[in-house]
């Protein structure tokens, strides 16, 4: 029983740690706007180049 106690003790001790959870929240904030950039990167991008390619034809044809 005492060496489920003394387990149970550096568990407890980290579950009430709060020293450095605001870095792990600002972490978590900055991968959530990186996946966001990223996305809206990927679908600016192939409008953007659907509008070019049309831009080309356009220009090629005259």
């Amino acid at each position: 029983m005492r060496e489920r106690a003394e387990a149970a003790s550096p568990i407890r001790r980290f579950a009430a740690d709060v020293r450095g959870a605001t870095s792990i929240e600002y972490a978590l904030i900055a991968g959530f706007v990186f996946l966001v950039a990223v996305g809206s990167i990927r679908l600016y991008a192939s409008r953007v180049g659907q509008v070019y390619a049309t831009i080309g034809n356009t220009i090629s044809q005259n």
